[in-house]
């Protein structure tokens, strides 16, 4: 992922102070996010991938493609704690099976799913190892329609 957000950032020309301008963040905190010594906020990731008109898998290195452009979009604690509940359930795992997992507790499963707070990116990339999974569809971001 780290990799991935330096490369996208010298590729397009743009500093660090740059980004982190557009993130509203400060430049050391950008910096920690860039060289992993931080966890960027999934919501932060997001706005990266909108600002690069690309994927969230593309900058965690999930895909390959930087061309995978998606949709501007917004992720929702709803659909993010809803489609988390549905895997869950379809794969018949429990919360604390999943916790266990994905190395949380139960009581972090049950307020993800409970929309009290977004999954962090920490649980988000563990749950996208685990499962082998996209983030992009975990959060519910779309590809583009076609024109």
């Amino acid at each position: 992922m780290l990799k991935k957000l330096k490369l996208i950032r010298e590729r397009k020309g743009l500093t660090q102070e740059e980004v982190a301008n557009f993130l509203n963040v400060d430049r050391s905190t950008y910096t920690g996010w860039e060289t992993g010594k931080d966890i960027i906020p999934l919501p932060k990731l997001n706005d990266l991938a909108n600002y690069y008109h690309t994927s969230l898998d593309y900058l965690i290195g999930r895909s390959p493609s930087i061309e995978e452009v998606r949709e501007l979009q917004e992720i929702s604690i709803s659909f993010v704690a809803n489609h988390l509940k549905d895997f869950r359930k379809s794969h018949k795992l429990s919360q604390k099976k999943l916790a266990d997992r994905i190395t949380t507790s139960q009581p972090n499963i049950h307020k993800y799913e409970n929309e009290k707070c977004l999954i962090t990116t920490y649980y988000a990339l563990e749950f996208c190892k685990q499962f082998d999974y996209s983030l992009d569809s975990l959060v519910g971001r779309t590809k583009n329609k076609e024109n």
